[in-house]
């Protein structure tokens, strides 16, 4: 298996990319540390890691509050010893009119979406990848790191803000044999977008069809490209940024899939 023997830390992990990816991880003979905001969350997410034969543990913590981050990787790294993996997964969508969006909105979005990414990797490289000479992040960032979309003005500036923290850190820990990446998501279907398709279900249908593939990826198919980029399989990849979009953003957004 390609993780036996590590120790993989998922943030966001009890639900959608996170959880699919802590899964993969666990059938690949990780022990996973599953971090979400509540705690009967992550407890429904160990419990089915465990249920599946895997190895696993709950960390209930705000990614955005520096000082609990910095407790919880100081927690893992003395039970465990060491820290092989980091996914900066969590983050939240704050969707309204730029000119609306309130300071304390703008605030969260920015301390979920991005400090936390830079907070859970300057913990997690200085406790326990750069002693130990090694290790893999791996950032989930978004589409909206690259492009823009309407109506969420924090949520692209923060994405965009973690592909430029990625390239960062990729840059100043390679001479610690850290690799940092950062995954780009396109429309991907998870609890979070079921949801907001029952409010506009004929949106999802054209945004759909605007995927040169033609169907919106599962969260296992993210989890696939977050393994990879952790693997040894990419021991020279670094400073990546790849997005699983479906061919979405290759596309000219004046183009169209009909055909001639």
């Amino acid at each position: 298996m390609k993780f036996e023997g590590q120790v993989v830390i998922v943030t966001g992990a009890a639900r959608g990319i996170g959880l699919a990816a802590a899964q993969l991880f666990a059938r690949e003979g990780a022990h996973v540390v599953v971090n979400d905001l509540e705690q009967g969350a992550v407890d429904i997410a160990v419990e089915q890691l465990r249920q599946d034969g895997g190895s696993a543990e709950g960390l209930a913590a705000d990614a955005g509050d520096e000082s609990a981050v910095r407790n919880a990787v100081a927690g893992v790294k003395a039970a465990h010893g060491r820290i092989d993996v980091l996914v900066n997964n969590a983050g939240i969508m704050v969707r309204t009119k730029t000119e609306e969006l309130s300071s304390a909105a703008w605030r969260r979005g920015m301390a979920v979406n991005l400090d936390a990414v830079f907070h859970w990797s300057q913990a997690v490289a200085t406790m326990a990848m750069i002693p130990h000479r090694g290790g893999a992040i791996v950032n989930v960032a978004s589409l909206a790191g690259l492009v823009a979309i309407p109506n969420a003005a924090a949520y692209v500036a923060s994405k965009h803000g973690v592909v430029g923290l990625t390239k960062a850190l990729a840059i100043d820990w390679g001479r610690y044999g850290i690799r940092v990446n950062a995954l780009c998501p396109g429309m991907t279907w998870t609890d979070l977008s079921k949801k907001d398709q029952v409010g506009n279900p004929q949106m999802f249908v054209e945004r759909e069809r605007r995927i040169p593939l033609g169907y919106a990826a599962q969260p296992a198919e993210q989890a696939e490209a977050i393994v990879f980029l952790a693997s040894s399989g990419a021991s020279a990849v670094s400073g990546l940024i790849m997005n699983v979009d479906g061919g979405q953003l290759a596309m000219s957004s004046g183009s169209s899939l009909s055909p001639l």
